[in-house]
């Protein structure tokens, strides 16, 4: 994969016991896919040819879509779609549980693809969380979609053959399958412990291999009385010891579980996502004052904080690092325009307008900002007003893209700074939404379609497009903070109580739900901070993304403009339709 491939590695995504999954770019497009490696020391070649026939064989949205197959430099890839998701067990380990409607939602995805897949005479013999791969969605947060097919047989076959040997997890293996015996009712079994994890939060029966054996061959599954009848029923008849006594096939198991899931939505049962447990604190304010214009941007940087209203900033230095004592100096700044951004950057202030772009020295002196105070000039202007535009984090380069006045087609600029020199103009392909400056060396693209879609394209400093990727839902507010490399926070358009993270190296995009349905959403040197009108603050930390919610007092009528934090002070700048107000809170991290 050096030169001559049609397809350029980005990242190791899974290292298993039979080889090597990677995500990599696609030469003639730039789309992601997955690249299953052949292993010729831990998978033989007959393993590897078998999953590749049952692959081209298997053509169902609820199984992996093969695309072709790759070989080069005595290296052979098997080449399917990417599934941003990750895996189910991603989704199991982490800290956010999901409602009985999207387990059953999730497990009814599974069924579809297995019963096709047995419709063919393939029995998977492996099915377990790390084989199920998720695609995110518009209809529903995660699709499920059946991958590694090593390990799969025909049923002729296994008819033929009394003992194949132990295969799968035995977390998830059937009680005949620890003695060498497969049927289509080893899936379902599998299935239904997937579906009691998925419900109970942990496996059927957990231990050592031998103790797992025991357990599948002797012990009852106890199976929570909270769990709606119906449901338990259902886990009950999957989870029979004997393989006769369970469904027949995937069609039967599938049609019992899709009238149990309409059963309890008539019946009122959430159908959204649950929220993880969080901390909540209620806040008092420790300062409040009086504005004389509604604040829609707010900024900290060292003992400065930076107040934007329509077409005016205001810079106030405090004594301290508090903000809570004595503020040293004040200045104010006329702009041309309405502020659109503001951002913080290590050289200094950046803040775009809807034609200009402006840049305030971090070091500024007394005197500078007393000549700045009159009007500041911008280091460019384009002709349009609607400007998107990025600058790095290191302050070497800066991208904009923007629709000319009296013109359909977008303009697409790279500029060379802190001169602000031209290096590559060109027409867009696309009006972008967001423009975001990932490094010294990368950019991203977001737009999105009139298919509720949302596409990401990366580009390097010169202007060159090099990847792209789709995923299936039409994001609105979107942010990205330099201190968590390569990952994007978001909000979804149509679910606004959901927050959506985007890892970037590996492409893997996963739905944080919320209980507010935020408006704003900006960074902090924690994570990033998303607010309601109404005064609810969630923060989600970047590391663990942990939730951390406050509630602050607004007055009758008052909602919430801007929002800025530190590791001891919250600022909540609010306005109602005649007065305007900056809220001082103290919190310890």
């Amino acid at each position: 994969m050096r030169e001559k491939s049609n397809y350029k590695i980005i990242d190791l995504v899974d290292k298993g016991q039979f080889g090597k999954v990677f995500v990599a770019i696609e030469g003639n497009d730039g789309t992601l896919v997955a690249l299953k490696e052949l292993n010729q020391k831990q998978l033989s070649s007959s393993s590897f040819w078998q999953e590749l026939h049952f692959l081209v064989t298997l053509n169902h949205f609820n199984i992996v879509t093969y695309k072709t197959l790759e070989h080069y430099q005595n290296h052979c890839y098997i080449v399917m779609d990417y599934y941003e998701g990750g895996t189910l067990r991603n989704l199991l380990d982490s800290s956010f549980k999901l409602t009985l409607d999207q387990s059953l939602k999730l497990v009814i995805n599974i069924l579809s693809g297995l019963r096709f897949a047995h419709e063919k005479a393939i029995i998977h013999r492996n099915i377990k969380p790390e084989n199920i791969l998720l695609k995110i969605s518009d209809r529903q947060p995660w699709t499920a979609h059946i991958s590694n097919f090593g390990m799969a047989k025909l049923y002729q076959e296994i008819s033929n053959k009394i003992n194949l040997g132990n295969t799968g997890n035995p977390a998830y293996m059937a009680p005949e399958q620890f003695y060498g015996q497969y049927s289509y009712s080893c899936d379902l079994y599998a299935v239904g412990a997937i579906l009691f994890e998925l419900i109970v939060g942990e496996p059927p029966f957990s231990g050592m291999p031998q103790e797992l054996m025991s357990a599948h061959l002797n012990q009852p599954v106890i199976i929570p009385k909270t769990i709606p009848f119906i449901v338990r029923s259902l886990l009950a008849k999957s989870l029979q010891k004997l393989p006769h006594r369970r469904f027949l096939n995937a069609g039967e198991m599938l049609q019992s579980l899709q009238s149990a899931q309409e059963l309890l939505q008539a019946d009122d049962y959430t159908i959204t996502l649950s929220q993880t447990e969080q901390c909540f604190y209620c806040l008092t304010p420790s300062s409040t004052e009086v504005l004389p214009d509604p604040v829609t941007h707010l900024a900290i940087a060292t003992e400065q904080v930076y107040l934007g209203t329509l077409d005016r900033l205001y810079i106030r230095r405090y004594r301290d690092l508090s903000l809570a004592g004595e503020i040293v100096n004040q200045w104010e700044v006329s702009l041309d325009q309405k502020i659109r951004s503001l951002q913080i950057k290590s050289y200094g202030y950046f803040i775009a307008t809807a034609s200009s772009l402006y840049c305030l020295p971090q070091d500024t002196t007394t005197e500078e900002f007393r000549f700045f105070s009159e009007t500041l000039l911008p280091i460019a202007s384009f002709p349009t007003t609607k400007l998107v535009s990025t600058i790095d984090p290191q302050g070497s380069w800066l991208g904009v893209s923007y629709i000319p006045h009296k013109s359909k087609t977008p303009a697409w600029e790279i500029f060379r700074l802190p001169n602000c020199q031209l290096k590559r103009s060109q027409i867009n392909r696309k009006p972008w939404k967001y423009l975001i400056a990932l490094d010294r060396r990368y950019g991203l693209g977001i737009h999105n379609t009139k298919q509720q879609t949302t596409e990401l394209h990366l580009f390097d400093r010169r202007g060159n497009w090099l990847a792209n990727s789709l995923i299936q839902v039409q994001l609105n507010l979107v942010t990205y903070n330099p201190l968590f490399p390569w990952q994007l926070l978001a909000t979804e358009a149509n679910k606004p109580n959901v927050a959506i993270l985007i890892t970037l190296k590996r492409f893997q995009v996963q739905r944080i739900p919320l209980e507010n349905n935020p408006v704003l959403l900006t960074n902090c040197q924690f994570g990033y901070l998303l607010s309601d009108r109404w005064g609810t603050i969630t923060l989600i930390k970047g590391d663990d993304l942990s939730l951390t919610q406050f509630q602050v007092p607004l007055p009758t009528e008052f909602e919430v403009t801007a929002i800025a934090m530190t590791a001891t002070q919250i600022l909540v700048a609010s306005a109602s339709p005649s007065q305007a107000q900056l809220q001082r809170f103290s919190w310890d991290y």
